[in-house]
């Protein structure tokens, strides 16, 4: 697929900064106004882990990477007094909490940190949550941790922020969010679409820590004057709000009704785009709306599908043997891996069973299955799973004709042919790098000219999918062993 960077001197200057705080790295991305990838840069950092579940990172590690990023497009020759919006997003559900100051207190307590597990499940009783709304990678069951353990440090507390808002406060120094970081939290009231204060009580906090909330394309200020002399910025550049990461439900592929977008990392996110009056009834949450973006959505998360690969490979290749090579071996095996299948729920499954004790098995295995039988029922498992939420769509009245596949798993030799053939619907490979920044641009786009449908931004950043075609011969077979797979999922799900 070709790539939407392009740095030909006689387009449009870049204008537009995009900013994503990821848990390992910072990325920029500068994008001209045609929705086109001029320039990137990346600065890679550690977190701690002080104990075995625990994850915490300075926050001026960011501010930092920051720092180092722009000074890497500059070194490219960009010209950042040029850029005239800036948008920021980030990873979701970790607690920057500033006392009266504005200084981080301690070190930030990351989204992935699951020393929270035992606040987690009392908040759950207590509040009737379901897990796509609050499990313990969100920011309330950590908070309620600190108030346990660490009271001295939550009296301190003056504003709590998420690390986008804490680089855009230092850009600005205006403490804002909005509702993505809010509904990250468990902290939003959704009936009255504001915060839920009544919650963050039960982490001994006051309302007033909370930042006021505004839309993804509100102003957030000029820069300071001190930050836009230091950083070669223009004074004159423009801060939108932005939002968290989950802005990836929106960059994989256009969104469009009946399209499943299925971003294939090492984990898998899908989304499917509903139409404007759609009612969906599901009880049992196995899959869930998202309503914090422009569209409405019905989502789902499959906890391993590219980990799941590079477990497979590891586990059972010598890592002399090159990916390429295994896959190929695995490819050449017939569909159905001679009646194996694989279940793979290596990290417990969210949707559709959404429980932390699931665990990951082969099934079928013979005397006659070697590794390249092993790896194929790998890949066809990730494509049961997913073929699976497909089927629970239908069921809400939400058909699925056609499977958008992003990330890096939409470039891995075979998988989406063999997603094809499993589903029976045929795949559109969205293979460039950007995600998460692609719907922030649009933001950014929208901001700067209102004129401009928020829809219309974001389809600029795309280029024509590659399209695989499903066999159809190979659905008798498929068929049959999904229907186990489903068996046997369901099986050890209510056990």
């Amino acid at each position: 697929m070709p790539s939407r960077t392009n740095s030909a001197p006689n387009q449009e200057p870049a204008c537009i900064l995009t900013i994503d705080v990821g848990t390992s790295s910072l990325k920029a991305v500068l994008y001209r106004r045609t929705g086109q990838v001029a320039a990137t840069a990346t600065r890679s950092y550690d977190y701690e882990v002080r104990q075995p579940g625990w994850a915490e990172i300075d926050p001026e590690v960011w501010w930092l990477a920051l720092v180092e990023t722009l000074a890497q497009l500059q070194a490219q020759g960009v010209d950042l007094h040029a850029i005239e919006m800036i948008g920021l997003t980030g990873q979701m559900h970790t607690a920057v909490l500033l006392d009266a100051a504005g200084r981080p207190l301690a070190p930030a307590i990351l989204w992935l940190d699951r020393r929270a597990v035992a606040e987690t499940s009392e908040l759950s009783r207590q509040l009737g949550l379901p897990p796509s709304r609050l499990n313990s990678t969100y920011t309330l069951p950590k908070l309620v941790w600190l108030a346990r353990h660490r009271p001295e440090l939550v009296a301190q507390v003056k504003t709590l922020l998420w690390p986008k808002d804490y680089l855009r406060y230092r850009l600005t120094g205006r403490c804002l969010t909005d509702v993505t970081e809010a509904g990250g939290a468990a902290l939003y009231d959704e009936v009255h679409q504001s915060w839920a204060t009544d919650r963050l009580a039960l982490a001994d906090l006051p309302p007033a820590v909370l930042p006021p909330l505004q839309p993804a394309t509100g102003e957030a200020g000029p820069l300071l004057p001190e930050i836009a002399t230091e950083l070669g910025l223009s004074p004159q550049a423009r801060v939108i709000v932005g939002a968290g990461d989950v802005l990836a439900l929106l960059g994989g592929a256009p969104p469009q009704v009946g399209r499943l977008t299925c971003s294939l990392g090492s984990s898998a996110m899908v989304c499917c785009r509903l139409a404007e009056d759609q009612a969906i009834d599901d009880p049992a949450q196995r899959l869930y709306l998202y309503p914090f973006l422009p569209y409405r959505l019905l989502n789902g998360v499959l906890s391993t599908s590219g980990a799941a690969l590079t477990w497979a490979w590891q586990a059972l290749y010598d890592q002399a043997s090159p990916l390429a090579e295994v896959l190929a071996a695995a490819l050449s095996i017939a569909p159905g891996a001679e009646g194996l299948f694989f279940l793979p729920f290596l990290a417990g499954e969210r949707s559709p069973y959404w429980s932390d004790k699931l665990r990951g098995s082969f099934y079928g295995l013979t005397l006659g299955h070697r590794r390249p039988h092993l790896l194929r029922a790998v890949l066809e498992g990730v494509a049961f799973s997913l073929r699976h939420l497909i089927d629970i769509a239908a069921e809400l009245g939400v058909p699925v004709q056609e499977i958008a596949l992003a990330g890096g798993g939409a470039t891995t030799p075979g998988w989406p042919q063999i997603i094809a053939d499993v589903c029976q619907r045929p795949v559109l490979m969205y293979a460039a790098q950007e995600t998460v920044t692609r719907p922030l641009f649009a933001y950014c786009l929208t901001a700067l000219d209102p004129a401009t449908a928020f829809d219309q931004a974001l389809q600029t950043t795309f280029s024509e999918p590659q399209q695989l075609t499903p066999d159809s011969k190979l659905a008798p077979s498929y068929e049959e062993i999904y229907h186990r797979y489903r068996r046997l999922a369901d099986f050890v799900a209510d056990i």
